[in-house]
C-alpha cells in the first residue's frame, strides 16, 4: 500500500512538471510571436515610458524611473531599464491560471491595458481581479477635474497652493462632494512644525505618496479648515483616458516616489499621471526644474485640456464677503452673539427681522472660523453655534447675503513665476550695470493681477552686477524671501511676518559678501483706497514690523552681528503701478556696535501682463555714513 502511495504521488509531481513545462512552452510561443525589434520599439514608446514614471535625470542625463518602491517593478533593473521591465511584464501577463487578485494584470492594469492593445496578435487571456473591479466601480469615473485650493500665504507648506484631481460620477446632478479624490503629498512627520516641514520639503526628505479619498475630506481640509478658496478645472479628457487614469491610479498606491517641494511635488506627480494616461499628453516634460501649481494649470490651458473653470469660495471668504455688505452695527453684534454669555434672544431684542437674519448668519461665520482658527473642540463654542443656528431656523429662509463676487483674474492668469531682469545704475560714486534671474515666484512689486495682496514668495534670486571698473561679482542672492502683510478686518487679525535668508552687501564701496537671516513680527492695516462701487481695484496698505537681522563675515568686529529694530512702510500695488516705500532702524546690535539704517523707494510700472519697469532707490547709513544708490531696470516674466 505505501509503495503505490508512492507511486501515485510520483506521477502527480510529473503530471504537474509536465502541466507546467507545456504552459511554459506555450508562453513562450506567444512571446516570441512578437518580433525583437517591436519590443524594443515598444519599450522605448513614450506611454510606456510614462507608465514606468521614467524621466531624464537633469544631472547624469538617464532614463531613469521616479518610482521608488521596487514593488513597482517586475524585472530586477525595471528602474533604469526601461526593456527589461517591458519582457519582465510581457511574461508575466502571459500566465493563465492565475488565482483571484493574484496575477500581475491585476497588480498592474494599466500596463496591461495599454501592452494588450499595443500587441493584439498575443493570446492575453484575462485573469480574475475582484478587488480592482470593485474598487473601479466604486470610483465610478467619468470625468476628470484639476482642484486648485490657492496659495495661502501664512502656511508656509501652502504658499504656492496645491493641486489634486476629483474624478466626477457619470451623473452631473451627483454630489462632487461624494467624488473620489487623487492626491499626492509628502507623507510627512505629524510632529514636525512649518520650519522642518519646509526643510525637508525643499531637501527631500519625505516620501511622497498618492492617495485616494473622498472629496468632502480634502474640501473640509482647505476650505473650511486652512480657509482657502478653490478652483476647479474640468478636463477635457475622454473616457478611455479616463478609464486608464483609474488603472493607473491603481498601480501608484502603495508606492513611493520622492518628494521635493519645489520640483517632484504635488503638481508635477498630477502631471506625470494625466501623461500616463492619454497619449496625447507629455505635460511634465516640461517641469525639469521647477513645478509651481499655476504654472501647470497652464501647461493643461496650453494644450487644450482644460474645458471650463469654476470657483468656490472658501468659508472666510464667505464670511469677509457679508461682513464687507453688513453694517457696523450688525458686524458687532454678530461678534458679540459669538463672543458673550448673554442669552441670544435678549440681545436681538428691538432688531428689525431682516437684520437678525444677517446678524445671525453673519454670527455663524464667524463661530465656524473661530472652530477652525483654535484647531480644537471647544464645548462652549459649540454650545453657542446651535444656539445660534436655532435662533436663524426661527427666521425665514432665504439667503440674505449674495454670493461672493468672483475674483477678476484667477491665480494662474497672473505673470510667469520667473523673471530676467537687466539694468543698470549708480551706487556711492560707481556705474553698474545688473542681471537677475529669480527661479520664483513673486515679490510685492511684480504685477499683481491674480496675486494675493501683500503677499510675497521668492526663492532662487540671484543678482550678478558689472562693475564700472570690468569686474563681475555676485551682488545679492536670496535663498528665500517670505513676507505677508495680511491685514486686520472686523473679525479676523493676523500677525504681518516675513522671513528671509541668503547672501547681500551694503552700498559702500568695497562691501563684501555675507549671510544673512532676517526675521519679523507685527501689523499690516489695508486704507480705504482703490475702491471703485465697492469693488476692490487697487490695494494699499500700512505696515510695521518688529525686525531682527543675523549677519555673518570677517568685516564685523567679532565675525557677526546681530541687530534689531523696526521695519515700516508704505505699499501700493495698483493695475498700473506698484510703489513701495520702507524705513529700516537698527539700533540695537550684538557681534557689531554699528547702527544701521536704511531707506528705499521703490517704483515698478506694469507693461504687458509679463514685462515691467522698475525704478528704485535705497540710502544706507551705516553709524554717521551714508551711501546712495540709484537703479533703473526692465523686467521680463517667464
Amino acid at each position: 500500500m505505501g509503495h503505490q502511495l508512492k507511486l501515485i504521488l510520483i506521477a502527480a509531481l510529473l503530471a504537474m512538471f509536465s502541466s507546467s513545462f507545456v504552459l511554459a512552452a506555450s508562453d513562450t510561443s506567444q512571446f516570441k510571436a512578437v518580433p525583437a525589434d517591436e519590443l524594443r520599439d515598444l519599450a522605448s514608446h513614450q506611454q510606456w515610458l510614462h507608465l514606468l514614471h521614467y524621466r531624464q535625470h537633469p544631472y547624469t542625463f538617464r532614463f531613469i524611473s521616479q518610482n521608488d518602491s521596487p514593488e513597482f517593478f517586475l524585472a530586477e533593473k525595471g528602474k533604469t531599464n526601461a526593456h527589461e521591465e517591458l519582457v519582465a511584464d510581457l511574461s508575466a501577463f502571459l500566465l493563465t491560471d492565475q488565482a483571484d487578485n493574484a496575477s500581475a494584470q491585476c497588480r498592474f492594469p494599466a500596463r496591461y491595458h495599454w501592452l494588450k492593445h499595443r500587441l493584439p496578435q498575443v493570446g492575453f487571456v484575462d485573469q480574475p481581479c475582484s478587488e480592482f473591479d470593485e474598487w473601479r466601480d466604486e470610483l465610478n469615473a467619468h470625468r476628470l477635474t484639476l482642484i486648485f485650493p490657492a496659495s495661502h500665504i501664512n502656511s508656509p507648506s501652502s504658499m504656492y497652493g496645491h493641486t489634486l484631481v476629483r474624478m466626477d460620477r457619470e451623473d452631473p446632478s451627483s454630489s462632487k462632494l461624494l467624488a473620489y479624490s487623487v492626491n499626492f503629498a509628502a507623507n510627512a512627520d505629524p510632529t514636525d512644525n512649518e520650519l522642518v516641514f519646509s526643510y525637508k520639503g525643499l531637501s527631500g526628505g519625505y516620501p511622497g505618496e498618492v492617495s485616494v479619498m473622498p472629496y468632502y475630506v480634502k474640501t473640509n481640509q482647505y476650505q473650511h479648515m486652512e480657509y482657502r478658496d478653490t478652483w476647479e478645472y474640468e478636463l477635457d479628457f475622454g473616457s478611455a483616458e479616463v478609464d486608464q487614469f483609474v488603472r493607473h491610479v491603481w498601480e501608484l498606491q502603495d508606492t513611493a516616489f520622492d518628494y521635493f517641494f519645489f520640483d517632484e511635488n504635488c503638481s508635477y506627480r498630477l502631471l506625470t499621471m494625466l501623461d500616463a494616461a492619454s497619449s496625447r499628453s507629455d505635460l511634465a516634460a516640461d517641469f525639469k526644474m521647477k513645478a509651481v501649481p499655476v504654472d501647470t494649470i497652464r501647461a493643461l490651458y496650453s494644450a487644450g485640456f482644460v474645458s471650463r473653470e469654476v470657483y468656490r469660495p472658501s468659508a472666510a471668504s464667505v464670511m469677509e464677503s457679508n461682513a464687507a455688505l453688513a453694517s457696523e452695527q450688525e458686524a458687532d453684534l454678530a461678534r458679540t452673539l459669538v463672543e458673550s454669555d448673554i442669552p441670544i434672544g435678549d440681545l436681538l431684542a428691538g432688531v428689525p427681522g431682516e437684520s437678525q437674519t444677517r446678524v445671525l448668519e453673519l454670527a455663524y461665520s464667524y463661530a465656524r472660523y473661530l472652530s477652525v482658527k483654535k484647531k480644537q473642540a471647544n464645548p462652549v463654542l459649540r454650545k453657542r453655534t446651535l444656539q445660534i443656528l436655532s435662533a436663524r431656523s426661527k427666521l425665514p429662509a432665504g439667503d440674505v447675503f449674495p454670493a461672493p463676487r468672483k475674483p477678476e483674474f484667477r491665480d494662474d492668469e497672473g505673470h510667469g513665476t520667473a523673471r530676467l531682469s537687466v539694468g543698470g545704475g549708480y551706487t556711492g560714486e560707481q556705474w553698474h550695470g545688473d542681471i537677475n534671474w529669480r527661479i520664483a515666484y513673486h515679490d510685492v512689486l511684480d504685477p499683481s493681477k491674480g496675486f494675493s495682496p501683500g503677499a510675497q514668495i521668492e526663492m532662487g534670486d540671484f543678482y550678478t552686477r558689472v562693475t564700472e571698473d570690468g569686474d563681475v561679482r555676485l551682488q545679492k542672492l536670496t535663498l528665500v524671501n517670505v513676507l505677508s502683510l495680511s491685514h486686520k478686518t472686523r473679525f479676523q487679525n493676523p500677525v504681518a511676518w516675513t522671513v528671509s535668508a541668503g547672501l547681500d552687501r551694503f552700498n559702500h564701496e568695497g562691501s563684501e559678501l555675507y549671510s544673512r537671516f532676517n526675521l519679523g513680527f507685527g501689523r499690516a492695516w489695508q486704507l480705504p483706497l482703490g475702491l471703485r462701487d465697492g469693488k476692490r481695484l487697487s490695494s494699499a496698505r500700512l505696515f510695521a514690523l518688529g525686525d531682527l537681522t543675523a549677519r555673518a563675515d570677517n568685516q564685523f568686529d567679532d565675525g557677526y552681528q546681530i541687530s534689531a529694530g523696526v521695519r515700516a512702510g508704505w505699499l501700493w500695488q495698483g493695475r498700473l503701478n506698484q510703489e513701495m516705500i520702507q524705513f529700516r532702524w537698527q539700533p540695537a546690535a550684538l557681534g557689531d556696535d554699528t547702527p544701521r539704517r536704511e531707506l528705499t523707494v521703490e517704483e515698478a510700472f506694469n507693461g504687458f501682463d509679463n514685462v515691467q519697469l522698475r525704478f528704485g532707490f535705497s540710502r544706507q547709513w551705516a553709524s554717521s555714513e551714508a551711501t546712495n544708490s540709484w537703479k533703473l531696470t526692465y523686467a521680463w516674466y517667464f
